[in-house]
């Protein structure tokens, strides 16, 4: 698709009309649009992409928006490499756990048919660089995140990486999402369920009493008794 683009360039940018869209700085997978690069006969309109490989790429609006096109190619190529590499990734024939976390990691990031897609890529959580090789993955993985606990994000917002990354029990990741409202108090910030078990209230009783005094100045010892 991308080769076909630049074959089909008849007017360069600077002699078009600018798209009423503006994609200058959006991601879209590995992809970030730089610069708005021209139109065709048809008068479609295409942006010229960096890929996080390093690579540039010419590519169609409609390809961006609907996810035809999330990178350079290099996706696909690598995902060919680790069909053909197992490199660590299975035992007894069956794939191990960092496998598993692996390659679920990078489809959620990156296969836009993933039903999870539209909460990671979507968003433009993305994995780092040095993560897309599985080696480096899994010895990190190993040394972080022990049997029983998952691999989570310390920042929902931000990439798979090192260091927004660690070992954490799904009690600790049910408490660490974008629906859980935090509150900070005396420079700690924890979820309302948190801070219940720390205060010995129940958790209801204290999010009723959080949303009954919003506006006083009641500190969180205070809403507790």
């Amino acid at each position: 698709m991308i080769k076909k683009a630049k074959e089909r360039v008849l007017r360069p940018a600077s002699e078009c009309r600018y798209p009423k869209t503006d994609l200058v700085g959006q991601r879209f997978g590995r992809l970030v649009v730089k610069e708005f690069a021209g139109r065709d006969r048809r008068n479609n309109a295409f942006w010229s992409c960096l890929c996080d490989c390093g690579n540039n790429s010419i590519v169609y609006v409609s390809d961006l928006k609907e996810g035809k096109t999330q990178s350079c190619g290099c996706y696909r190529k690598q995902r060919i490499s680790e069909i053909h590499t197992t490199h660590g990734a299975t035992k007894g024939n069956k794939p191990t756990r960092a496998y598993k976390i692996f390659h679920g990691m990078l489809e959620r990031c990156y296969n836009t048919k993933h039903p999870q897609y539209k909460d990671y890529g979507g968003r433009g959580i993305y994995v780092c660089d040095e993560w897309r090789s599985f080696p480096v993955f899994r010895d990190w993985f190993d040394s972080h995140v022990a049997e029983g606990k998952q691999l989570d994000r310390i920042d929902n917002n931000g990439p798979y990486a090192p260091w927004n990354c660690r070992g954490a029990t799904r009690k600790e990741q049910a408490r660490n999402t974008r629906k859980n409202v935090n509150i900070t108090w005396e420079d700690e910030t924890l979820c309302i369920r948190a801070w219940a078990e720390k205060l010995k209230i129940n958790a209801r009783t204290l999010r009723n009493r959080i949303r009954r005094f919003k506006r006083t100045c009641l500190t969180l010892k205070k809403l507790a008794h």
